[in-house]
């Protein structure tokens, strides 16, 4: 890697369980008692508003380019949860000279961490395999290195572990294939899926909604899923803008907010999320099996109205949708139920 040319002095990782106190710079999160530097797109977080971007690695790249940005005297960052946007967010501050060298794509790989946007292929295999890395044990196998058998604080390891990978990883993702093959190998059997016609996304702009149909009978429907998901979730917010995602797969459906209308984004203001706790209770009252539904929150990072795993569905799929287009038009009009960009800021 080329000589770091300019900029900040690289500051030092501690996990978060051992700060105390002390000063220090959080990423991707919100403030603790020491904090005197949030860098994070979190909601309600005082990252200052001209260094808002839409994923906290863009935030630290804009604070790593403008003089006096960071606190003077503090040479502590920490993050308090092991995610890809956190972990790049960390290594573009620790890591000598990869701001100046790989920041735009690792911008990128953050991206398909948080949002699961693909952008670039090897921004996309940098994403998974850190991503995989947050599983210690299977990360530890694919890696060949031993975990502590008291290790405690997970997220230090896998940050740590990150760290140390993320200079070569971003060189040369093939090094890293055993981190990153079976992610990628779900994403593009699902790319296929929708080029080929199985699966499919019907947009309906009006309500910031993207519906998804999958033949889950298709023989190569097993290959396309992943982490529960009938495909894999950066095939179909690749393919569309919209916020609010419907999937149907075989007799089950469920509505997601993405992650984008959780955060505070600063290309664009998503439409705010509404509550979907009485459109759970109308669909459990049809029910005539016994069915229950449930919505997460609209608080909930990824929140969901879904099924009860424990229970079976006698309504058609597409009755449901269509009943929650009726009341989402209806909900719309009302009040926010979750508004990032409302909430107060925490103070450090």
């Amino acid at each position: 890697m080329a000589e770091r040319r300019s900029g900040p002095t690289p500051l030092r990782y501690i996990p978060a369980g051992l700060l105390a106190p002390s000063p220090h710079v959080i990423v991707d999160g919100a403030p603790r008692p020491g904090t005197v530097g949030a860098l994070s797109h979190w909601p309600g977080t005082p990252t200052p508003v001209e260094l808002w971007h839409d994923l906290s690695a863009g935030i630290v790249l804009r604070a790593l380019a403008r003089p006096g940005s960071l606190p003077s005297g503090v040479d502590v960052v920490s993050i308090d949860h092991y995610d890809v946007d956190g972990v790049i967010a960390l290594g573009l501050l620790c890591v000598e000279g990869l701001a100046e060298e790989h920041g735009v794509l690792l911008v990128e790989a953050a991206r398909v961490g948080d949002f699961d946007v693909v952008t670039d292929r090897k921004a996309a295999l940098v994403a998974f395999a850190l991503g995989s890395l947050g599983g210690v044990d299977g990360a530890a196998s694919m890696l060949e290195v031993s975990v502590p058998g008291d290790v405690v604080d997970r997220t230090a390891w896998s940050a740590t572990e990150a760290l140390r990978v993320l200079p070569t990883l971003v060189e040369d993702p093939e090094r890293y294939r055993a981190l990153w093959s079976d992610e990628a190998d779900a994403y593009d059997a699902s790319c296929r899926a929708l080029a080929e016609g199985w699966a499919s996304i019907e947009e309906r702009p009006e309500h910031d909604l993207a519906i998804v149909r999958v033949d889950i009978s298709h023989r190569d429907a097993l290959g396309a899923a992943w982490e529960g998901a009938p495909l894999h979730r950066a095939a179909v917010h690749s393919n569309t803008g919209l916020l609010r995602v419907a999937t149907i797969a075989g007799d089950r459906v469920e509505l997601r907010y993405r992650y984008e209308s959780w955060v505070r984004l600063q290309d664009r203001r998503p439409r705010r999320r509404v509550d979907l706790s009485a459109v759970a209770s109308e669909l459990t009252r049809s029910e005539a099996g016994g069915g229950a539904w449930v919505f997460d929150g609209a608080g909930a990072i990824t929140g969901a109205l879904h099924l009860d795993d424990r229970t079976v569905s006698t309504l058609d799929p597409e009755d449901v949708v269509d009943l929650l287009c009726k009341r989402l038009q209806i909900l719309d009009a009302g009040p926010a139920a979750w508004d990032p960009y409302a909430m107060p800021t925490r103070p450090g």
